[in-house]
């Protein structure tokens, strides 16, 4: 499931980044990668707060929804 519908505070694991090349490698670059643990700690309007390997990232709707996740 994308990462817009994920619960708070749950974790969960990185399946797959969707998007173009550069999309991909944009959120790459930020430590979203496959396998990793992650968490949406809060949301507000179309903005999301996510942790990822300890650091607390901020984004918008169109970046959140390229990040697929499943439970871990």
């Amino acid at each position: 499931m994308p990462l817009t519908l994920a619960e708070f505070n749950v974790p969960y694991t990185i399946h797959k980044i969707c998007g173009n090349e550069k999309q991909r490698h944009h959120i790459e670059a930020l430590g979203f990668v496959e396998g990793t643990t992650i968490q949406v700690l809060s949301k507000f309007s179309e903005y999301y707060i996510v942790l990822v390997k300890g650091s607390k990232i901020g984004m918008d709707k169109d970046v959140a929804k390229r990040i697929i996740i499943v439970s871990e």
